[in-house]
C-alpha cells in the first residue's frame, strides 16, 4: 500500500504561469531542492 497524502494547492503569483508552467516549476523543485521532502507524480494514486 502507498503511503500518500494530496494537497489542495493554492497560490497568488506575481507573473502570468500557465496550468503547465506551475507543474513544471513543482516538478523542478521535487527533483531538485526540495528532493525528499516533496515528490510529484501524475498517477492515479488516491
Amino acid at each position: 500500500t502507498a503511503n500518500v497524502s494530496v494537497v489542495d494547492l493554492t497560490c497568488r503569483i506575481q507573473k502570468s504561469a500557465t496550468y503547465e508552467d506551475i507543474k513544471a516549476a513543482i516538478k523542478e523543485a521535487a527533483n531538485g531542492e526540495l528532493k525528499g521532502i516533496l515528490s510529484y507524480t501524475e498517477d492515479e494514486i488516491v
